[in-house]
């Protein structure tokens, strides 16, 4: 892992660390992939729409957009099993063999360790999601204190995750439509070609609304967000996202005298909020 500041000061600004360097990459392929595979897959969806055979023939028609699709289909796959072994490494580096050592290993020992990964749901997600409904319907003017991933984020990860084995399981099978039918019942084909189009019609509505409103187009980053580009987030955008990080942060840095009331200025009473959320 990179060793990148924690808190970086640019024109008198203060931005956050978020992404690795190899992180960063992993994303723009799998932004990259995503969008190509849906402009080359979509047309044949709904190849009965006006636009359809615009779209396709943009990337070739029926000779040259098949294989694009194959092609960027296989990287996407090949992306996923990377981020497979990378995200093991990483548990294994940074949470497993400290505990070893400091510890030793037991079952128990190793399952909590996985359990209370960052990105892995717990309580809290669900006491923020429970405060955020009390917020949008004016229960209260608090609004829930994100820490290092908030819910969404996580739901950002696990949907994608989940999707990758549908799609690219069915889009092999699809791929190797002989072999697949030698070793499995041919019902299978069927099955994989609707599991496969339905899934990649629910992760580009996924994409496109939820993610990109999310990342890019929601008030507090309009017109993009550029953290999956710098790898850091501003101050502002941390305080209202990531509250809870952004405070212990600030607070290791020896910088307590510099924090920023949280979103909407009710200190108090987020604060008493926050800490019986700890």
């Amino acid at each position: 892992m990179e060793k990148y500041p924690l808190i970086k000061i640019k024109d008198g600004e203060k931005f956050f660390y978020r992404f690795t360097h190899n992180q960063r990459i992993q994303h723009i392929i799998l932004a990259v992939s995503v969008v190509v595979l849906v402009l080359t897959g979509m047309p044949l969806k709904f190849h009965d729409a006006a636009w359809a055979p615009y779209l396709y023939a943009l990337f070739g028609g029926i000779h040259y957009a098949p294989v694009i699709h194959k092609v960027f289909g296989a990287i996407l796959v090949a992306l996923f099993a990377y981020h497979v072994v990378y995200l093991t490494y990483v548990i294994h580096k940074f949470s497993i063999l400290p505990l070893k050592k400091k510890e030793g290993l037991t079952t128990m020992k190793v399952l909590k360790a996985i359990a209370t990964q960052p990105l892995v749901p717990n309580l809290k997600d669900a006491k923020d999601i429970g405060q955020l409904m009390k917020y949008l319907f004016y229960v209260t003017n608090v609004r829930p204190r994100g820490d290092n991933f908030t819910w969404k984020e996580k739901f950002d990860y696990w949907a994608p995750f989940w999707g990758m084995l549908i799609i690219g399981g069915t889009g092999l099978i699809m791929w190797n439509k002989e072999l697949a039918t030698m070793i499995m019942p041919g019902e299978l084909l069927n099955f994989s070609i609707i599991a496969h189009s339905d899934e990649a019609l629910l992760a580009a509505l996924f994409l496109f609304i939820w993610h990109w409103y999310n990342v890019h187009f929601s008030i507090s980053v309009f017109p993009m967000g550029t953290v999956f580009i710098t790898g850091y987030m501003s101050e502002e955008l941390m305080s209202e996202e990531h509250y809870d990080h952004y405070v212990k942060i600030m607070t290791e840095a020896g910088l307590e005298h510099e924090i920023l009331p949280p979103h909407g200025g009710q200190e108090d009473e987020s604060t008493e909020e926050g800490g019986a959320s700890s």
